[in-house]
């Protein structure tokens, strides 16, 4: 059974990581580890498990999803150790450091919207103390200011990090762990200076905000729950933190799923 099965309702296969037994003993790769590999199977023989009843990002149906006595034949999996089965840079970047980049364009997307709703209601709405319309109001003005420049220096981050690892793939070498703890850290930063710009936002909105029928009302529960993504949540200061002062990452997160890297 597996959580956060994002679209799992409009799709033909889904994909589990298992570990990999030989009867009751786990089977243990060269380095003594556990083998894990992801396997994929049809839809139609998994269980949906009705789940997701959250705050945002409702429309991802996200829901739990189950299997039981399966069987996937092999060339049906894959490991994240084993080299790409393609050439090209799109398939040497790691895994787990570009997860982090596609995660963190939600909250991008989601800010610009409500950057955009707020200017649209700024010229027809007018505050409840007031006769001016809302989009005269200096306080308002300065917001507007904010969100966009946070929004745009957090994507501006992401894509020249993003650019930088690109390169490097692009010339034949490999991303190491500072480079990968950087594509980590745009991520954060980005979902972070978006979801600072979703809140001045809703708070510029006023009373109208707070309906549910408001465009930044649900901007506002989704920005609040990607963000609680593991990769863009706070808490990865620390991680990069730990990679740009040279501590030992080889447990980390960002090796954690394979090993195509250079210390």
């Amino acid at each position: 059974r597996w959580q956060l099965g994002s679209g799992c309702q409009h799709t033909n296969w889904l994909v589990g990581g298992c570990r990999i037994f030989d009867g009751d003993q786990p089977r243990l790769s060269a380095d003594g580890t556990p083998v894990r590999r992801m396997l994929f199977f049809p839809t139609e023989d998994c269980e949906i498990i009705d789940t997701w009843h959250t705050t945002g990002l409702r429309g991802t149906g996200s829901h739990d999803y189950a299997v039981s006595d399966l069987f996937v034949p092999a060339p049906r999996s894959l490991s994240f150790r084993e080299p790409p089965s393609h050439s090209g840079p799109l398939y040497a970047l790691p895994t787990i450091a570009l997860f982090g980049v596609a995660i963190a364009a939600v909250p991008l997307g989601i800010a610009r919207h409500a950057i955009d709703v707020l200017v649209e209601l700024a010229d027809v709405t007018t505050a409840s103390d007031s006769q001016e319309a809302r989009g005269h109001r200096a306080m308002v003005q300065a917001d507007v200011a904010r969100a966009e420049a946070l929004l745009r220096s957090g994507r501006a981050f992401l894509y020249e990090t993003l650019e930088e690892a690109w390169q490097v793939v692009t010339a034949g070498d490999t991303l190491c762990v500072k480079q990968r703890a950087m594509l980590w850290l745009a991520s954060t930063q980005a979902a972070i200076a978006a979801t600072q710009a979703v809140e001045l936002m809703f708070s510029a909105g006023g009373s109208t905000s707070v309906y549910t029928s408001s465009p930044l009302e649900r901007c506002l529960r989704d920005i609040r729950t990607a963000g609680q993504h593991v990769c863009v949540v706070p808490s990865n200061f620390e991680m990069v933190g730990q990679a740009l002062l040279g501590f030992d990452m080889s447990t980390s997160i960002l090796l954690r799923l394979d090993d195509r890297s250079e210390g």
